[in-house]
């Protein structure tokens, strides 16, 4: 989230690169993210060592993490699309490296509903942690004055560059490989064809595709909406990220007792559409008040934690309903294949948000008239709960709720155990 919301405008704002074409470039590269997921996922389950399916992969890949990362976001100075289209490259595709394989390393090491929803909630409250520190950490180191995009971006590379390697190598050493049901080495394009024959996935994953493009959109254009419509500083936008992760980390305890209460696909649907719903309220909040839009962005977090925790362990869930059919016990390809949909999604998002709202009269460099400030705010703060709509009505009955997994859990166990015999 924080390179979607801050390296768009960083390029166009300081760099000096037309926003139109930073949306194409942006929508090029997660679009190219998003084909080599599948690869990704398929390579990391056909892998068989010592160590397990995931975790060579997290350690050759979390170095080439690391240096695309200064590329990307720390650039030289006058540099154009060209080197932005690269270094974007080259970063998912590191990303995808690591990536992929660490989420799909949960589900293997719980089939229970319940527990699958805890073992992600730990997972992403790590996730959120590392959100508020990333923020926590340019308020520190640039406190007493408004901060470049360049300088706040600085302080996230040097943080990951140290934190990452730091914690892949603790979590490599000491979380277990986790257990998976061997049906051999599927090729990619059997795999694939596996999880389209998956009928509640794919509804699953229309469904995530339409809550990440109403995000995508959102998180495109929103430090824009801080800085033009609320009229208030770089600075104050990390304190709202900051305020807006505290709450997700601390109401996540209670979006995982929800989640398995009223079914994952639900607390889902409640969380998308109550994040999205919040968003126009900004439009009430009357330029440089700080603490309207900090209650705001506090709501807003309190229901982050739906929309993180539920779709990956859903996803887990779809993969043991394959199996039914023939599947493979191969979570990295669904995973992926989840991931292209969250990516394609978001990459549409800034692909549709900063030409729209250029389109409608909207420059970051100028400052812009009542009608481009229009079309700043419907492109980001009403235009993401029309696009979350069709993801609600595809999720509220999804087929997946804890009793049906229960008995294709079973099902799966009396297969097992017929084998075996």
């Amino acid at each position: 989230m924080q390179l979607v919301v801050y390296v768009p405008p960083f390029y166009a704002a300081e760099m000096g690169l037309e926003i139109a074409a930073i949306g194409m470039v942006f929508f090029l590269a997660r679009g190219w993210d998003a084909v080599i997921d599948p690869v990704m996922g398929n390579l990391s389950d056909r892998t068989r060592t010592r160590w397990g399916r995931r975790k060579p992969w997290m350690a050759i890949g979390t170095p080439l993490l690391v240096a695309t990362l200064w590329l990307f976001c720390q650039p030289p100075e006058n540099v154009g699309l060209g080197y932005l289209a690269i270094s974007a490259f080259l970063f998912y595709v590191a990303m995808t490296a690591v990536d992929i394989p660490y989420m799909s390393w949960g589900p293997e090491l719980s089939r229970d509903y319940a527990i699958r929803t805890k073992v992600v909630g730990f997972r992403e409250a790590g996730g959120m942690l590392g959100t508020v520190l990333a923020t926590a950490l340019p308020l520190f180191f640039l406190a007493g004055r408004d901060p470049s995009l360049r300088e706040i971006l600085l302080v996230f590379v040097v943080a990951i560059s140290i934190l990452l390697p730091i914690t892949v190598a603790w979590a490599l050493w000491r979380t277990p490989q986790g257990s998976y049901i061997d049906t051999g080495r599927v090729t990619l394009r059997d795999a694939l064809s596996g999880v389209k024959g998956n009928k509640p996935f794919m509804r699953l994953a229309g469904g995530v595709f339409a809550f990440w493009l109403a995000g995508g959109v959102f998180n495109a254009l929103v430090l824009f909406m801080v800085q033009h419509t609320l009229q208030l500083p770089t600075s104050s936008f990390l304190w709202f990220v900051f305020s807006q992760y505290i709450a997700s980390i601390v109401m996540l305890p209670l979006a995982v007792k929800l989640g398995n209460r009223i079914g994952k696909h639900r607390a889902l649907v409640f969380g998308s559409l109550a994040f999205m719903g919040l968003a126009p309220l900004f439009l009430l909040v009357s330029p440089g008040d700080f603490q309207g839009a900090l209650m705001i962005f506090i709501a807003m977090g309190a229901v982050t934690s739906f929309i993180w925790v539920m779709p990956p362990a859903l996803v887990a869930d779809a993969v043991e309903f394959g199996m039914i059919s023939g599947g493979a016990d191969d979570p990295a390809i669904y995973m992926s294949v989840y991931y292209f949909m969250q990516k394609m999604a978001m990459a549409a998002g800034v692909g549709l948000a900063l030409p729209l709202a250029g389109v409608m009269g909207f420059d970051p460099m100028i400052s812009n008239s009542p009608a481009g400030l229009w079309g700043l705010n419907f492109s980001c703060l009403i235009l993401p709960l029309v696009l979350a709509l069709p993801g609600a009505v595809l999720l509220f009955n999804y087929p997946i709720d804890e009793r049906r997994h229960l008995i294709v859990r079973r099902w799966l166990s009396r297969r097992t155990d017929s084998k075996m015999l």
